[in-house]
């Protein structure tokens, strides 16, 4: 039988530590978003005015599963919202429940929200893998719960998947694209002018934890050089608001072994970077930055070729270059991934119930004019 404890401090946490860090070990395609550093570090800088509802899944006195929520306040035209999510609020682009058996755990975890005093107007799971999505996962634990589940889309990213060898991936882009690639890295490799310098500690565990603040360094001066230096959104790597986040997610990701910091020179002076997170293979694209003169050169594509390139030589999995930007990112992706949401909307709920009849329609919209898959895949060069 299981049962659920439920934890609204995220100090409270730390007595889980080992036991998390087991289930996240035992969850295929976890994340460093998915960690109990990650979490207590975003809820020290980000927690203000939200409600934490971490639910423990146990069976016995064993934890068996793990599902970190938030009730987060979003303002809409119809006034805010109580939306209960997950917390990864779009650092990443995919977010699941830790656990070996995850459907049952979403269950039980969900039939714990059914049983309380209901702080939110709606439920949101975002952030869905398409895997979720293709099986009714997240689909069948909400209605097994008994809520009235209702999918939808909630962004789209780019992939490069390192299947085969650098020079197959080479093949897969256009002429054109080939042989641009094949000139600039012909050029720099010949002359030595340009070298990569990649990061990628094993963590505290393997005594491999150097945080290489001086890579950290260069990175953040380049951003403030860029055009990041001047952006007004405060999700740059170098933006004050978010500066002290960066940095102990830094520290964290290093001690795990999660870090990948990629720094481009030339003729030794650092010129552009790829600030990513990493585990088992699989990239997460954070931020990079070019110097205005890199771009002169033309070396922002140097820097993503010389980095795929290492990446097939490490026998990486794949890389998640994000949302947005899609007419940079397409010419390098191999493909784009649908990033799902299961939304519940209580008929009780006079805002949540507008809000279904606003994504209902939205999704007839993209229905109609054809999403982002379809366009960016009709323009991609034959092979």
């Amino acid at each position: 039988m299981l049962r659920v404890l439920e934890i609204n401090e995220s100090q409270d946490l730390s007595y889980v530590r080992s036991n998390w860090h087991r289930l996240w070990e035992s969850t295929p395609g976890a994340t460093f978003f998915q960690t109990l550093e990650w979490l207590q570090i975003y809820w020290k800088h980000f927690g203000e005015g939200k409600q934490l509802r971490v639910l423990l899944v146990l069976e016995g006195q064993c934890l068996v599963g793990v599902v970190p929520l938030v009730v987060v306040k979003e303002p809409t035209r119809l006034g805010k919202v109580n939306v209960l999510t997950y917390p990864l609020a779009d650092w990443g682009t995919h977010f699941s429940v830790l656990a070996e058996n995850p459907q049952l755990t979403l269950r039980r975890a969900l039939q714990h929200i059914q049983e309380q005093p209901r702080d939110w107007d709606m439920i949101d799971l975002r952030w869905l893998a398409e895997e979720d999505m293709e099986v009714n996962l997240t689909s069948d634990a909400m209605a097994d719960a008994g809520y009235s589940p209702n999918p939808g889309v909630w962004k789209e990213t780019v992939f490069i998947d390192f299947e085969g060898t650098w020079d197959d991936y080479l093949r897969s882009r256009s002429p054109k694209m080939r042989s641009d690639i094949r000139r600039k890295l012909n050029k720099f490799d010949s002359t030595g002018r340009v070298h990569l310098e990649r990061y990628r500690p094993q963590g505290k565990a393997a005594n491999d934890c150097d945080p290489r603040w001086d890579l950290y360094s260069q990175a953040t001066t380049i951003a403030e050089k860029s055009w990041q230096g001047h952006s007004t959104t405060g999700t740059t790597i170098s933006h004050r608001h978010i500066r002290r986040y960066i940095k102990d997610c830094h520290v964290a990701a290093t001690e795990l072994g999660m870090l990948d910091l990629a720094m481009l020179y030339l003729d030794g002076k650092p010129i552009g970077f790829c600030y990513n997170y990493c585990s088992d293979g699989h990239i997460f694209g954070l931020r990079r930055g070019d110097a205005p003169e890199a771009r002169e050169l033309g070396l922002g594509t140097t820097l993503t070729a010389i980095l795929i390139r290492d990446s097939f030589q490490r026998a990486d999995k794949s890389l998640d270059m994000g949302p947005g930007s899609f007419e940079a990112k397409r010419r390098w992706m191999t493909r784009i991934a649908t990033v799902g949401r299961m939304t519940h909307y209580p008929m009780l709920a006079p805002r949540a119930q507008i809000l279904r009849l606003k994504h209902w329609w939205q999704s007839c919209r993209d229905r109609k004019t054809g999403r982002l898959r379809t366009a960016l895949e009709g323009k991609q060069s034959p092979v």
